[in-house]
């Protein structure tokens, strides 16, 4: 076969996946389009900065919960029918934040959006692991990774216009992209009604030591964007467009970055691929804390946010490879420990920020040398297990 015979069957092969990485940007989106616009929201409910914090809280609550169970009870229930019953909820969810008369209906209305949020993600990732050959699977989890980031690009991007026009439309704009994604899902091809392994069998210790380096990863050097958007909007004093458009730059090189990693990590596991990368995020933080100025903060959320984004593509990938059988439901666990740490992370640092904004990025980076060690100790690589178990 010809190397252009290759490429044609590749771009073939492909074409499935799309829709599934174009659903991928749901949650991010969702997760960051409250950070551009907390002044906003801080004097639309007439309250502080540290409760606003608990309305990310609010989505990433429910969600973390509901991963620990939702992967597997999708696997069982169907990934289609699952998957686009939980868009549709989710929009609608989207519209009850739009429609927020008071912070009690706001946080609800977010605590729903999270809850639908976890009956997407893991089902989508496992779906991609079962359709990319064994030899690309780390690249289509990068291309995964860099629709996620993308997702947080048009939240931060639609957030911070928002921020500026009428806060209500960022929501207006997920439900209607929410919509328009669950009638273009595919029709799912494997895992239907099929025979899976419980909850029990993804209760074990790599799986916990896995969903450890998730909370860790998230509460410490993964959780720094929050602190970045606080810095632009309350001590640069930029607005909540130019905050948005700040924020973008670590997404945009996030989403031409991640597929290469993806195919790095093919080559040489993802328990390496994702130690380098939590070393490269813990330095990334350090240098943050030491930021003073409007472009030393883009440049070094450019690189920054593009190297989180690597972190989550390496142990995403090993929780993929880590219970056989049940690809949705040890990604769901795994990702349940992440998404608590991003509840956690905000209701953590927004306090020390508050006081001292170097001492709660030096934090943030502290916490990320906790990740390194719960990725030896996981005991687990992408190489040694195969991706296709």
């Amino acid at each position: 076969m010809t190397r252009r015979e290759v490429r044609v069957n590749t771009a073939k092969n492909s074409r499935p996946l799309v829709p599934l990485y174009v659903c991928g940007i749901l949650g991010p989106f969702g997760g960051t389009v409250l950070s551009p616009m907390i002044p906003e929201l801080r004097q639309s409910f007439d309250t502080s900065t540290a409760t606003i914090a608990w309305g990310i809280g609010a989505f990433f609550f429910p969600f973390a919960a509901l991963l620990l169970v939702s992967g597997t009870l999708g696997e069982k229930w169907g990934r289609e029918r699952t998957v686009r019953t939980a868009v549709v909820l989710y929009a609608l969810a989207s519209l009850g934040c739009a429609a927020s008369s008071s912070l009690f209906v706001f946080f609800g209305s977010r605590a729903a959006q999270g809850a639908f949020n976890a009956f997407m993600t893991p089902l989508l990732i496992a779906t991609l692991t079962d359709l990319t050959p064994k030899e690309r699977i780390g690249r289509a989890v990068g291309t995964y990774a860099a629709f996620q980031a993308i997702g947080g690009v048009l939240g931060m991007l639609v957030g911070g216009i928002a921020a500026d026009l009428g806060w209500r439309w960022a929501f207006t704009v997920i439900a209607a992209v929410a919509l328009v994604l669950s009638l273009i899902l595919p029709k799912a091809s494997t895992s239907e009604r099929v025979a899976v392994p419980g909850i029990r069998a993804v209760v074990n210790r790599r799986m916990l030591m896995l969903g450890l380096v998730a909370l860790t990863q998230a509460i410490g050097p993964g959780g720094v964007q929050l602190l970045v958007a606080l810095v632009s909007r309350d001590v640069l004093s930029l607005s909540g467009s130019a905050t948005g458009a700040l924020l973008i730059t670590g997404s945009l090189t996030a989403a031409v970055l991640t597929p290469i990693w993806g195919s790095l990590i093919d080559r040489t596991g993802a328990k390496r691929g994702t130690i380098l990368a939590l070393v490269l995020s813990i330095c990334g933080a350090l240098v943050l804390s030491q930021t003073k100025t409007t472009l030393a903060l883009v440049l070094a959320w450019a690189i920054v946010g593009a190297v989180v984004q690597c972190v989550s593509t390496g142990f995403q990938l090993l929780a993929a490879t880590g219970v056989p059988g049940n690809r949705g439901g040890g990604i769901s666990f795994v990702l349940s420990h992440r998404f608590l740490g991003h509840a956690i992370g905000p209701l953590l640092w927004v306090p020390i920020f508050e006081r001292n904004i170097s001492v709660a990025y030096i934090g943030a980076a502290m916490v990320g040398v906790l990740s390194i060690a719960f990725v030896y100790a996981a005991q687990h690589d992408t190489l040694l297990a195969g991706t296709a178990d």
